[in-house]
């Protein structure tokens, strides 16, 4: 059952976009009231407010992503001190990234490193405008970082892609690396797989195209076309390799549509070369490695209304989509087969749900997260 721990009053505005930082207990939020917002993510301490980041964005907030440690997830840099640092994106088309300085503590490094959770989250720390990156013609959409913190892609209504490179370490500049211009419509969100360069982007065009480098002359291409959704494909996400259910030949995406659908689609991890004659197919995938594709199933029918986002759980392998109808769905997988586990009406009352994740607390708890139009931020428990 999902039952609410928290609710947050968080903007005056919508909320727009949720992110959790992948190994600390923050969560940074999105709204139309043109500011984002850290909390900690400790139900013990009530979920306070770490920093409000403001006075930067002349237009809505649109989308916030922290960065992945160094290294990543699964092998971070040893006897490091890894600052936090997070992307915000705008419709006044901008990028704005903020961090914080290096904690200045009386004690020595072993015990920063031994401490860095509770240090790193203190509210004390104050978070600083880092960069302002500018390139894209019309409103920012939505944002994502790499699994390795170097990559920063960015989508927007002018129907292209970026991808910015940085040294992780400093974040002190951003180049583009290239500009993706696939699709026919405005680009509604952007994701990365979590272990590998793999990018994946939903459009207004009814498509999600996949991305990636090119061994040879490390340009950027759409190596496949996904086709099936009868309407605006809003969010996808990959599905994590420490999913229990992972087959590790594959690789998966979940996508969520206005057609009231989740669909899962699936690929053999081998990369074959092939040419490709359709002219369907754009012109940068052609001559090129082309992944193959298919429609593993489609999810039980759950939503009445558009749904908005979805996200898929590393831990537990389960699937959680929300909408206009601002209905919470939970799907498992059991034995091949997907079935629903739980729905929560009114999640927001009668306000649209726009953003959703799993994210996990302090005490290791596994929650998601909601924002919706009420400007609020929720946070539920699934057992």
């Amino acid at each position: 059952m999902v039952e609410l721990l928290k609710s947050i009053k968080a903007h005056t505005d919508k909320a727009w976009s949720v992110s959790a930082h992948p190994t600390l207990p923050l969560l940074a939020t999105a709204s139309t009231d043109k500011t984002s917002k850290i909390y900690k993510l400790s139900k013990v301490q009530n979920f306070p407010l770490i920093s409000k980041l403001e006075d930067t964005h002349k237009r809505s907030i649109r989308a916030v992503s922290f960065k992945p440690p160094l290294g990543g997830v699964d092998a971070p840099v040893e006897n490091y001190l890894d600052l936090p640092a997070l992307a915000s994106g705008s419709f006044d088309s901008t990028i704005s990234i903020w961090g914080i300085d290096e904690p200045e503590n009386e004690v020595d490094d072993d015990e920063i490193l031994a401490n860095q959770s509770e240090i790193l989250t203190n509210p004390n720390n104050e978070w600083n405008l880092m960069a302002i990156i500018e390139g894209h013609e019309n409103e920012i959409k939505s944002i994502d970082w790499n699994w390795s913190g170097n990559l920063l892609a960015s989508c927007s209504r002018d129907k292209t892609v970026w991808i910015w490179e940085t040294d992780p370490e400093t974040l002190e500049e951003f180049e583009c690396i290239s500009v993706l211009n696939d699709h026919q419509h405005d680009i509604k969100n952007v994701t990365w797989h979590p272990n590998q360069n793999l990018l994946a982007s939903s459009s207004y065009d009814d498509t999600i195209r996949i991305y990636k480098q090119d061994i040879d002359d490390d340009d950027w291409s759409c190596v496949g076309v996904l086709n099936g959704h009868n309407g605006t494909v809003w969010c996808s996400k990959f599905e994590n390799k420490h999913n229990p259910n992972a087959d590790p030949k594959k690789i998966r995406l979940v996508s969520v549509s206005d057609d009231l659908t989740v669909r899962l689609w699936s690929s053999i991890t081998e990369v074959v070369d092939k040419h490709i004659d359709d002219d369907y197919i754009p012109s940068s995938i052609k001559h090129n490695s082309e992944m193959i594709w298919e429609q593993e199933t489609i999810l039980p029918e759950a939503h009445k209304y558009p749904i908005y986002a979805v996200d898929w759980s590393a831990k537990t392998g389960k699937i959680v989509s929300v909408g206009s109808d601002s209905k919470i769905v939970v799907y498992k997988e059991v034995e091949g087969k997907w079935i629903i586990e739980s729905v929560k009406d009114q999640g927001h009352g009668v306000h649209e749900i726009n953003s959703v994740i799993w994210a996990t607390l302090d005490d290791k708890t596994e929650v998601i997260v909601t924002a919706g139009d009420d400007g609020n931020i929720n946070i539920w428990s699934t057992d």
